[in-house]
This record gives C-alpha cells, structure tokens and sequence, in this order.
C-alpha cells in the first residue's frame, strides 16, 4: 500500500486501488500531528510507505482476549475505562490508572474519532517494552462526546513505548488501524458476536490487504 500523506486535499484521496477515508476535521494527521503532542508529530510528519520493517501485526496484538463487545449505556470514557482496565490485566502491564489518566490526558487534545466510525484513543507510555492493544465493537453506537455528529462504532485502544526508536511500530499502527477498519469492514464485524470469529476476519482481511 502506497504512503500516505498525513493530511490530504480532499475528502477522498485514491491511492492505487485504495480509496482512504477520514475525517475533514480530524483526519489520521490530527493523531499525528497538533493531536498528538507526545509524538513530536508535525504537518511534515508522514505515515512509513509500504514494506515489512516496523509492521505490526493487529491480528497478534489482539490475540488472547483483546477483543470484546462493549456493553450498552456507556460513555466513551467510561469504555475506554473498560478497555484500558481489561488491556492492563491481560497484558500485565502494570496500575490500570496509571494508563488511564495518561489516555484520558491524550483524550483532552483534539478527538480521536474517526468519519469511520473508528475511534483511536492511544497514549505513549514511559517503560512499556511492547505494543498493547484492545478492540472493542459498539452494537448500539456511541456519539463522541466533542464531535457529536460521529457515532462511534468500534474502538482500538493502545499504547506504545515511549522510545523514539519505537515510533516507526507507533505510525505503522496507526497506519493499520486506520485503514484496515473502514465503515464496510465495522458493519460486518458487528453481524459477528463471538470474538474468536470476529479475530479471525481481522486475520483475513489483514492478510488481504
């Protein structure tokens, strides 16, 4: 898949076969960009281009119980709550707050949601070693709670290690997520209710794209 410039011209931008989607007001350059001050990301900042070095495998990250349905009623705090809770006792990684207000603080920038439907709430940590990951479908759609008029539909969360060199792992993520999960593929994971299927459509279409 070819790079991807972090902002774009126009709502729609073809690149080869592939047609990306974002949001006007908060497009995957917002992330990594003004959104993202811990990153270092600027408007010059760029996605890596194609190639094996650095990629991150979301099936992998999502293996062992990283993916669930999210319960009905809840605020998007309120879930990313959930997930990073879940995400810190799976993974071990350490004081589930000490990853929250680290979140919750990213979450005060710009808002992570996607016109995709997709929201990425996402935090550099200080001593993580590895990429941690969680998933979660929302059946009954979730407004976000600064752009009202996007409803979230499925959220990956996750943190990375606060090391420069492992931003490349960062911006290959984001990269992924944010093209893997187009509004066609969250609508088809929401007809699926068990998770080791919905990991395994995640494996296929990850493997096709």
């Amino acid at each position: 898949m070819p790079g991807l410039r972090l902002f774009f011209p126009r709502r729609g931008v073809s690149t080869g076969s592939n047609k990306i989607l974002y949001s006007a007001r908060m497009g995957l350059g917002w992330l990594l960009g003004k959104g993202d001050k811990e990153s270092g990301g600027s408007k010059r900042s760029r996605v890596p281009s194609g190639g094996t070095k650095g990629a991150v495998s979301l099936t992998r990250l999502l293996s062992d119980g990283m993916i669930v349905v999210s319960s009905k009623g809840l605020k998007k705090d309120e879930l990313i709550s959930d997930l990073v809770r879940r995400l810190c006792e799976k993974r071990a990684l350490g004081d589930p707050s000490v990853f929250l207000n680290k979140v919750l603080e990213r979450e005060q920038g710009i808002s992570t949601t996607l016109d995709t439907g997709l929201a990425v709430p996402h935090a550099r940590m200080d001593g993580l070693e590895n990429l941690a990951a969680v998933f979660a479908l929302v059946p009954e759609g979730l407004p976000d709670p600064k752009q009202p008029d996007l409803v979230i539909k499925a959220v990956f969360l996750f943190f990375s290690p606060n090391r420069q060199e492992a931003f490349t792992q960062h911006l290959h993520l984001l990269r992924g997520v944010s093209s893997l999960f187009q509004p066609d593929f969250i609508d088809e994971l929401h007809k699926i209710s068990d998770s080791a299927e919905i990991l395994k459509k995640i494996a296929e279409k990850e493997a096709a794209e």
